[in-house]
């Protein structure tokens, strides 16, 4: 392939990401409450009910970015979400969650084998052979119905499955809140599947621009997270907070 047009794809890719997803894996909305159950070996500057303990040097930037958010999501991805749950029948977007959560297991049987995780790579490997085949290339979720209930593990989990420290909070420009090394993981998660290219659409650029646009339509819809909608004057330390505590959990599973 040539490659300025490889690099035009990839940029054109990220861009549509960027504008419509809001709902991306960073920003999924984490549960509403700190576990008081919080694992002990879970280390403090990771998962803390403090808002202020949290390492935020890049608050002012952060913030910012929080806001441009905010402005993004009400008046560019909020319409079309709209768009989309109009025009599209409810069955059809739930087959359409199914296809793009069908091929999340890629990056989750990935990531599990490198946290040496044996039971869930499995039972992510039964559930992607099962729903593209039975399921109709992931449409629908027969694999759910015999017992085989989805896992959830990105590279942002695996680093922290090892070891590596949060770093600094960062509000990603587009995809919300996240962490040096949870940026970091997105980045390899995102290449990961770009270099196997399951739907083998790279260098197809009308292909690439209707999944990245289908994928952030549906991650949004499936977001029931709404900017300045929490009743509370300190809603970015609240999400701050959650998210960071949200993390700190999923790492300790």
């Amino acid at each position: 392939m040539n490659t300025r047009r490889y690099l035009a794809i990839l940029l054109i890719s990220a861009l549509v990401i960027g504008v419509l997803g809001l709902g991306g894996c960073a920003s999924t909305p984490p549960p509403s409450t700190v576990d008081p159950n919080t694992p002990a070996s879970v280390p403090a500057d990771q998962t803390t009910a403090n808002p202020l303990a949290i390492d935020d040097p890049l608050s002012p930037l952060n913030r910012r970015i929080y806001r441009f958010n905010a402005l993004t999501d009400r008046y560019v991805l909020l319409p079309a979400v709209h768009i989309y749950d109009t025009v599209a029948p409810e069955p059809v977007r739930d087959g359409i969650g199914n296809f793009f959560s069908n091929l999340g297991e890629i990056n989750t049987f990935a990531n599990s084998v490198l946290q040496l995780k044996a039971k869930s790579a499995g039972v992510t490997a039964s559930r992607f052979v099962i729903n593209s085949t039975v399921g109709l290339a992931g449409f629908f979720d027969p694999a759910t119905h015999i017992g085989l209930n989805q896992r959830d593990e990105d590279f942002g989990q695996t680093l922290g499955h090892y070891g590596a420290g949060t770093g600094p909070y960062l509000v990603l420009p587009f995809f919300g809140p996240s962490n040096m090394r949870d940026a970091g993981g997105i980045a390899v998660d995102q290449g990961l599947f770009y270099v196997i290219d399951p739907l083998q659409i790279n260098g197809n650029l009308p292909a690439s621009a209707a999944y990245n646009v289908f994928f952030a339509l549906n991650k949004r819809e499936q977001t029931n997270f709404r900017y300045y909608q929490t009743g509370s004057p300190f809603e970015y330390l609240l999400v701050r907070m959650v998210y960071q505590n949200y993390r700190a959990l999923k790492v300790a599973q």
